[in-house]
C-alpha cells in the first residue's frame, strides 16, 4: 500500500522490470548485511540507512523489503534473492504492495478531516495526480527523488497513517516494511509519534528510515534503529551503471560519474547538460591565458563570453571539468601513458599540452582550482574569482 494506498499501475502501464540486489549500485558491505539478517531471521525492527543524496538509499530499502515479501525466495548460503516472478515481485515492481508502505513529504492540504483518516483524503486531484506521476517514475527507477510542489515536510498525519497500518492486518504472506523517505523531512510533531511507534515493536514489521541528513534527525530515535551508513560510489561504480543503465558510451560515463561525486542521481542530472561544451569552453579559457603575452583583456573577454548569464553551479561544474582535465594531463606528463585518462576525446590535446609542461606544478595548479570552487559555494564573485585563478594558472605554468 505504497503511499497511503495510493494506486498507481493502471494509469502508468510500464514495463516490469527484475529488481534485484544489484539493481542496487555498489553498496556491498550494506548488502551483505541486511541478506544475512534475512538468512538468519535476525532482521532488525528499524533501520535507519544514511549517507549523502542519490547513493541509493531508497533502493536499498525497497529491494529489501521485496525480498522479504517474496513468495519463492532464493536462499543460496548468506544470500537471499527475490524471484522476480511472483505475484509478490510482481505488485513491488509496480509499487503496489500491500505489505509495503512508502511515506514521504506531502503538501499541506486542506484544513480539516479527521485525524484518523489518510494525509491524502486533504489534497487535491492535481496533487494526486502529481504523486502517481511521482511513484511511477520511482517504479521505474528506485533512484528518483519524489519532488512535489511545496511538499517540504511530513507531517504527522502520515506517521499516524503508519502506526494505523502496521495495526492492521497483512493482506498476504510476508513482511510488512515501512519506508520513510528523508526522515529528517519530518515535523516535530510526526518525529514524537513516530518515536512512540519504534518504542512499541510489532512482530513481522520492520521500520526503515532514509536521509540525507542524518544530524537533523533526533538521536532517540537514532538510538532505537540499526544504523547502516551507505559511502558514496566510486567512479568505476558510476561508469558501469551510466553505461548499462543509460547506454552511454563509455567517455560520456567516465566523464560524467567524474563530475557527480558519488552520487547516481546527481550523474542523471548532469546527462540532462551539456557536459563536453562547458569543458570545451573552460579549457579554451584556460588556454587563452597561456597563449599570449597580454592575456589580461583576452581572459576577461573570455570569461564574459563564457560564463555570462552562467549560474553558480554551472561554474562549478566547469572548474571541476577543468580539474579533471588537468588531472588527466598530469597523469600523461608522469607517465607517457593515456590509458587512464578521463577526456578521452582530448587525447591528442591532452597529450600536447603535457608534453609543453611536463615539469610544471599540476597538483600546485589543481589545489588552487579547489580553491576556486570553494570560494563560488562561499559566494564569493564569480568573475574576480576566475580571473585570479587564471593568474594564478598563468605563474604556475609559465614560471
Amino acid at each position: 500500500m505504497l503511499v497511503c494506498t495510493v494506486r498507481i499501475g493502471a494509469a502508468f502501464p510500464r514495463k516490469i522490470f527484475k529488481y534485484m540486489w544489484n539493481s542496487v549500485i555498489g553498496q556491498s558491505r550494506a548488502k551483505e548485511i541486511l541478506q544475512r539478517a534475512i538468512v538468519t531471521n535476525k532482521i532488525a525492527h528499524a533501520y535507519c540507512f544514511w549517507g549523502a543524496e542519490g547513493i541509493g538509499k531508497d533502493a536499498l530499502a525497497l529491494e529489501f523489503a521485496r525480498v522479504t515479501n517474496c513468495y519463492h525466495p532464493i536462499i543460496l548460503g548468506n544470500t537471499a534473492e527475490a524471484c522476480g516472478e511472483c505475484k509478490s515481485c510482481v505488485q513491488h515492481s509496480h509499487l503496489q504492495h500491500p505489505n509495503i508502505s512508502l511515506i514521504f513529504s506531502l503538501p499541506t492540504g486542506k484544513a480539516g478531516g479527521s485525524d484518523d483518516e489518510s494525509p491524502l483524503l486533504r489534497l487535491s486531484d492535481e496533487q494526486i495526480t502529481t504523486i502517481q506521476e511521482q511513484l511511477a517514475v520511482k517504479a521505474q527507477n528506485h533512484y528518483h527523488n519524489i519532488s512535489i510542489p511545496s511538499a517540504t515536510q511530513i507531517k504527522i498525519v502520515s506517521i499516524r497513517d503508519v502506526k494505523k497500518t502496521i495495526q492492521l492486518s497483512q493482506a498476504q504472506q510476508g513482511r510488512r516494511v515501512v519506508i520513510i523517505s528523508e526522515a529528517d523531512e519530518m515535523t516535530t510533531e510526526a518525529a514524537n509519534a513516530f518515536l512512540k511507534t519504534l518504542e512499541e515493536p510489532h512482530s513481522n514489521v520492520t521500520l526503515i528510515i532514509t536521509t540525507s541528513r542524518k544530524e537533523m534527525l533526533p538521536q532517540t530515535i537514532l538510538s532505537r534503529c540499526q544504523q547502516i551508513n551507505l559511502e558514496p560510489l566510486n567512479d568505476d561504480e558510476l561508469t558501469q551503471a551510466l553505461i548499462e543503465r543509460n547506454e552511454l558510451n563509455e567517455q560520456t560515463a567516465r566523464l560524467t560519474a567524474s563530475l557527480a561525486q558519488g552520487s547516481y542521481s546527481k550523474a542523471i542530472e548532469l546527462l540532462n547538460e551539456d557536459t563536453q561544451q562547458l569543458r570545451n569552453d573552460i579549457v579554451d579559457v584556460l588556454r587563452s591565458a597561456l597563449r599570449n603575452v597580454t592575456y589580461r583583456q583576452e581572459v576577461v573577454h573570455s570569461i564574459d563570453s563564457v560564463i555570462g548569464n552562467t549560474d553558480r553551479k554551472d561554474v562549478e561544474k566547469m572548474l571541476m571539468l577543468l580539474m579533471v582535465w588537468l588531472r588527466d594531463a598530469s597523469v600523461i606528463a608522469a607517465t607517457q601513458s593515456t590509458d587512464s585518462v578521463i577526456n578521452i576525446d582530448q587525447k591528442p590535446v591532452l597529450e600536447r599540452f603535457a608534453e609543453v609542461f611536463r615539469d610544471k606544478n599540476f597538483v600546485h595548479a589543481i589545489e588552487h582550482i579547489e580553491q576556486a570552487i570553494r570560494a563560488i559555494r562561499q559566494n564569493a564573485q564569480v568573475q574576480l574569482t576566475m580571473i585570479t585563478l587564471l593568474i594564478s594558472l598563468r605563474r604556475i605554468f609559465l614560471a
